[in-house]
């Protein structure tokens, strides 16, 4: 047996580390699931280290499955455990084509965590089975941007709807200032789309690659960004063209969801998602994968299973896909939901 320590990223929300590291495990078992690497014996452990999950396999890890593992959400270093206990730090080649510091740089309130949003996007990944070259992620209610930066760092193309077009044109500044900054290379244009005769949106395309001699050989990457209602999600974006959905439900506390009849927010994340799966079903892929978040005080996980399946999704609900339950403040305890198309 081969034995193996991963050193917990210190950056995790202090909040709720304690869950971080218990349904850590569950994600490092899906990327490993997912790339056919039997582990064992997963779980926290002591070895006079800051926080750490251990696990054993049956194989050496290859560089495959280092690098899968070092894209997990806790990941800060990853250890051999050789006899006597000594540590055999390893390398892992990057999974990033940006730095992460893309995501990390934009403070604001409400923000969801980087590495709960990261982990999210590897439970979509490891569900996924398009076997697309490059992955197109979509966040269909993507706020000020969050899982757009992350999958921008992974390499992925990026398709972002927002409602609040403040918020859109705030991504679109952000993100323009940071590659003129960094010196990448990029190129930008207006994307207008229109249903039945009628505008419905007036987004924004970039294209951009990691570096100079990316751009110059056409390896890029794009974001697309839509001012529009979730609800039309498949009028902006092409029908089955995305591989993995990563977003989250209005949490009911200092977001909400917008109706087209009341102006006002409406508080019920079910209705919402009642009426918007069927729309993301469009643009999805065959065998791709959406992962949900929301809050369990205004969503029960059966319910958005029910709404989920009722728009033709297959839910998930076994492990390692279940039990990511966790409390981040006194109003929102979060949970996640997994399916397929």
């Amino acid at each position: 047996m081969h034995h193996y320590a991963i050193l917990a990223n210190p950056g995790h929300n202090r909040i709720y580390f304690d869950a971080a590291l218990n349904i850590a495990c569950n994600e490092i078992r899906a990327i490993t699931e997912a790339r056919d690497l039997e582990i064992s014996d997963i779980g926290e452990r002591d070895l006079n280290l800051p926080a750490c999950i251990c696990f054993s396999t049956e194989e050496p890890l290859n560089s495959k499955a280092l690098k899968a593992l070092s894209a997990s959400s806790i990941y800060y270093a990853l250890f051999e455990i050789l006899e006597q206990g000594l540590l055999k730090p390893l390398a892992a080649e990057s999974f990033q084509t940006f730095p992460e510091s893309l995501n990390q740089i934009l403070k604001y309130t409400g923000k969801t965590n980087e590495q709960f949003t990261r982990m999210m996007v590897n439970l979509a990944l490891s569900a996924c089975k398009t076997g697309s070259e490059q992955i197109t992620l979509i966040d269909p209610m993507c706020g000020k941007g969050t899982t757009l930066f992350e999958g921008m760092v992974r390499g992925f193309n990026v398709v972002g709807v927002e409602i609040n077009d403040k918020w859109t044109q705030e991504i679109q500044a952000y993100l323009i200032n940071y590659l003129k900054k960094g010196r990448y290379k990029h190129t930008k244009a207006k994307e207008r789309r229109t249903h039945n005769g009628k505008r419905l949106s007036d987004g924004f395309t970039l294209e951009t690659a990691a570096t100079k001699e990316d751009f110059s050989k056409g390896k890029i990457q794009t974001l697309k960004v839509f001012p529009a209602d979730t609800r039309h999600t498949q009028f902006l974006a092409k029908k089955n063209s995305c591989d993995i959905l990563v977003s989250d439900l209005p949490y009911g506390v200092q977001h909400g969801s917008k109706n087209a009849k009341a102006p006002k927010l409406d508080r019920s994340p079910l209705e919402l998602l009642k009426a918007a799966a069927p729309a993301w079903k469009q643009v999805m892929k065959p065998k791709g994968a959406l992962v949900i978040s929301y809050n369990e005080f205004t969503l029960k996980w059966k319910e958005a299973e029910e709404a989920l399946t009722e728009a033709g999704f297959k839910v998930l609900g076994e492990e390692p896909y279940i039990n990511y339950l966790h409390r981040v403040d006194q109003s929102i305890n979060r949970n996640l939901i997994v399916a397929v198309k």
